[in-house]
């Protein structure tokens, strides 16, 4: 059972499923869409708390630079998300459908999704290295002990 195209499973206004629009591009489907978006929340407000609590207990700006992972993970879910294409699926040349996930059978098809996901992955990378840049460089130029220290 291969990735065929989109499914014709919904009705209604709400069209909610797993299965992949690969006529659109897409090898993830509105759940694997809505799931990243809400992770990628998640890590993108855990990279910005952890920010702040390093700058807090003035940690070197070095181990600051900590907070690229989160930060990297969380935008490259929100791309994911945004682009409805998985850098992990695509790799694998699969899609997702409704037991799972199946592998996309048209070679060209599966290329182009390939090219897709590494434009994803390097714009999330570039992304996550500048936001975490100006969050370390925010964090300097604020003097947030200035807000715990008692005069």
């Amino acid at each position: 059972m291969g990735c065929a195209g989109p499914s014709t499973a919904g009705f209604g206004l709400i069209w909610m499923n797993a299965n992949a629009d690969l006529e659109r591009g897409h090898n993830i489907g509105t759940t694997g869409r809505q799931f990243r978006l809400f992770s990628g929340s998640l890590f993108v407000i855990f990279g910005l708390g952890m920010t702040l609590l390093l700058a807090v207990m003035a940690v070197p700006l070095a181990m600051r630079a900590v907070v690229f992972f989160p930060m990297w993970v969380g935008i490259l879910c929100l791309l994911q998300a945004q682009t409805g294409v998985c850098v992990f699926l695509s790799a694998k040349g699969a899609c997702t459908v409704e037991g799972g996930t199946a592998t996309i059978e048209d070679p060209t098809l599966r290329q182009a999704i390939e090219k897709r996901a590494a434009r994803v992955h390097l714009l999330a990378l570039a992304a996550a290295a500048g936001v975490t840049l100006i969050l370390m460089l925010a964090s300097l130029f604020i003097p947030w002990q200035s807000f715990f220290v008692a005069p």
